[in-house]
């Protein structure tokens, strides 16, 4: 009975298992077409497809398309790809940024100042030079690091036949205007290559190829589909909506969805014709460039409702293809991968250094009993690009756990002309230009040049021998020119114009994490040239041209997330000078020994809310102190102008003050939306000539509010304060980050 109940169940299964051996049924192919972040519809109506039970025996995508296309077909279900694609920060995912977090200490200053990179090429034999336009503004190093980390276990050269689902994508060669399809190869390689946007991504160099968006030229390749194999197709693509094209006349939007239209929408009618199934998503209002959250959420569920709307026709296809919900059913490989989060490895090696330069980068990636996690790799990976020495960091996995682990990096062949703009109510424009030239890769060797060009200009050259990312050494010039505005509770007293030249030396710089120390000493020389100097000082013996030497220790701690509103982290910083015009002395007496510190630290207090208290002070121990040296309090940021400047909210300009000079604040700022903050600070400002009496004289209260939002030139600022030591209200516009 046992054995009779066993075949009267299990035979509609033999039966069909038998009947399918005799005539296959037939194979679906799922077209995704590009459509930037509209693409993320494509999701949607994978939920549906899979709730239907529709198998999907071959894939093929453009674009977004190629890059939904591909985490499907390695296994990862739409609910999958929907939560990857809902934690994902697609600000940063879409840019080269490197989280702070994940730079050397000794670039974090760096971070944000510029906002286009020219590379060039300088042959000093030939005399010869050349400054061209980048292949696009962003390498694509995020996106790729994150294709490669959700492809684990397909990272190598493979057939595309070979992955869990069939699958090809489509690109365009620059080079021959051909159109490629890309069927082997690298995964990840091969869905960056075929989102590649013309202008905004650089193209992916594939042999004699320089591959492309392949949007431009198959939009929606059914045909590619087809000759995989697929007998009916199911594809999802979007239409332009007329009334939203008008809105978008002229604008930078229209260009970049447009740009299709140019040579491939023939392809397109008949690959549309050519297709059994059609989804069309309605994703109105959301174009090509909406990646924030709020976008995603809408535009996945667009996918969703039109693939409901479909739902007859998907069930009568199931109906069929006679698909039956028993164990025989067909099922489709398997990702061992896909639920692994952390991964043995056996050894680590990087590619493309010297043996000196290997041992150097596996310093900056420690890894604690041969074990990495996703997300350890996604920061490993960006701490060694964040060195800023190499163009491309990628890796591969090699083998069975434990896995080879083998980094491949790339050195800039080319220098960068960078550049950063600023412009604020109290100095008008600036222009920051900036280059890094490598002389030796091993001793990472190099002279950096930075100049200014504004009111107050400056000229930089740096020469420094780097170890790594832990010692740094070298020699430093500078040359700046600045007509500082002198106020007196408020008014503006007197404008004092100086030269200075300074040669530094900095005998040791040492980084061990977010900790840097650096012992240095240097020569200043300051030149007045304005002749209302002599208001500071009537017998006209502070203010003459003067040479200095100085000695400094300086150490900074710097965790901080962000350098603009931070949100978790602190930052403290400590400096220990001695300025002497003698070597030793001071005006035959002793040298001018001067403290200077820095602390804050964000705090949340609620989920976009953020308070951040901050205390900045400065002590000049001796009772005769050069008028350069003296504390000058106001503006803007610390140092802005002179060195020694503390920056105080709400405030006229700067003024000078007491020997012991403490400035504390608070910041609170609440970010209501991904790129637009509020935010008020209240500050307190206290001084004197002596430290023990230094709340015996005058203190001011200070107010700031505010409004930024962040372009793509960096933070809008919009400001109002008002401070007790200037004794007016004063308003603030500025567009760009501050350097």
């Amino acid at each position: 009975m046992r054995i009779l109940l066993f075949i009267l169940l299990f035979l509609p299964c033999f039966t069909h298992a038998v009947t399918g051996q005799e005539k296959q049924r037939k194979k679906v192919g799922l077209v995704l077409s590009g459509g930037g972040a509209k693409g993320f519809a494509h999701v949607g109506a994978l939920k549906v497809l899979e709730k239907a039970g529709i198998p999907i025996d071959y894939i093929a995508g453009t674009s977004m398309g190629a890059v939904v296309g591909g985490l499907y077909a390695v296994g990862h279900s739409a609910e999958m790809i929907d939560s990857l694609i809902q934690i994902q920060d697609w600000s940063h995912l879409m840019r080269d940024n490197v989280y702070r977090e994940n730079m050397p200490a000794s670039q974090r200053d760096q971070q944000n100042r510029y906002l286009v990179s020219l590379p060039y090429t300088l042959r000093i034999k030939e005399r010869s030079g050349k400054v061209s336009l980048p292949q696009g503004v962003y390498a694509g190093q995020n996106i790729y690091s994150l294709f490669l980390n959700m492809t684990i276990g397909y990272q190598h050269e493979m057939n595309f036949n070979d992955l869990p689902i069939p699958f090809g994508c489509v690109a365009g060669d620059v080079r021959t205007g051909k159109e490629i399809t890309i069927r082997e190869g690298i995964l990840a390689k091969a869905m960056r290559a075929s989102m590649a946007f013309p202008g905004l991504f650089t193209p992916v160099k594939q042999d004699s190829m320089l591959l492309i968006d392949g949007g431009v030229i198959n939009n929606y390749p059914a045909d590619l589909a087809r000759k995989m194999g697929a007998d009916i197709i199911i594809g999802i693509a979007f239409q332009d909506d007329e009334k939203e094209l008008e809105k978008k006349k002229g604008s930078f939007t229209e260009v970049t969805e447009q740009i299709w239209n140019f040579i491939g929408q023939q392809k397109r009618i008949r690959n549309i014709e050519d297709t059994d199934i059609l989804i069309i998503p309605d994703v109105h209002p959301f174009g090509s460039m909406d990646f924030q959250k709020p976008a995603i959420d809408s535009i996945i569920s667009r996918g969703e409702q039109a693939a409901e709307k479909k739902w007859s026709e998907i069930i009568a296809l199931k109906q069929s293809l006679a698909v039956e919900d028993c164990l025989n059913r067909e099922r489709k490989k398997e990702n061992p991968y896909i639920h692994l989060d952390t991964l043995l490895i056996d050894k680590v090696r990087v590619e493309g250094v010297s043996k000196r330069e290997e041992e150097q980068i596996l310093r900056w990636i420690p890894m604690k009993e041969n074990r990495v996690t996703r997300k350890q790799l996604e920061k490993m990976t960006s701490r060694i690009y964040g060195s800023g020495l190499f163009s491309s960091v990628n890796y591969r996995l090699y083998g069975n756990q434990p896995f080879d682990l083998v980094f491949s990096v790339e050195f800039k062949k080319s220098s960068t002309l960078n550049l950063g703009i600023h412009f604020d109510s109290n100095d008008m424009a600036a222009i920051l230009a900036n280059t890094t030239i490598r002389l030796n890769t091993s001793l990472n060797s190099m002279f950096e040049i930075t100049t200014r060009l504004s009111r107050d200009p400056y000229l930089i050259v740096d020469y420094s021998i780097n170890s790594g990312i832990f010692y740094k050494g070298g020699i430093n010039y500078k040359i700046s020119r600045n007509d500082l505005n002198i106020y007196e509770r408020g008014r503006l007293s007197n404008t004092l114009g100086v030269t200075r030249n300074s040669l530094n030396l900095n005998f040791s710089e040492f980084y061990f994490g977010n900790i840097k120390l650096n012992l240095g000493a240097g020569l200043e020389h300051f030149h007045f040239f304005n002749a209302l100097q002599r208001i500071f000082d009537p017998n006209n013996t502070g203010v003459n041209d003067q040479l200095y030497i100085n000695y400094l220790f300086h150490g900074v701690y710097d965790n901080l997330n962000s350098t603009f509103f931070p949100t978790s982290g602190q930052y403290f910083s400590f400096q220990y000078s001695l300025h002497t015009d003698n070597f030793v002395k001071l005006k035959e007496g002793s040298p001018l020994s001067v403290l200077k510190m820095n602390f804050y630290k964000p705090v949340a207090l609620a989920e976009k809310v953020f308070i951040t208290p901050r205390i900045a002070a400065r002590y000049l121990m001796n009772d005769s102190v050069p008028y350069i040296y003296r504390n000058l309090v106001g503006g803007k940021f610390d140092g802005h102008y002179v060195s020694q400047q503390i920056g105080l909210q709400g405030s006229t300009g700067m003024e000078f003050l007491g020997n012991m000079v403490l400035s504390a604040d608070v910041t609170l700022h609440y970010n209501f939306t991904p790129k637009n903050y509020l935010y008020a600070n209240l500050n307190f400002t206290a001084h004197h000539t002596h430290l023990h009496n230094l709340f015996r004289g005058d203190t001011y209260l200070g107010a700031n509010l505010g409004y930024s939002y962040v372009t793509v030139a960096g933070p809008l600022r919009l400001e109002l304060g008002y401070s007790g030591l200037s004794r007016r209200f004063h308003p603030y516009v500025s567009l760009g980050y501050y350097f």
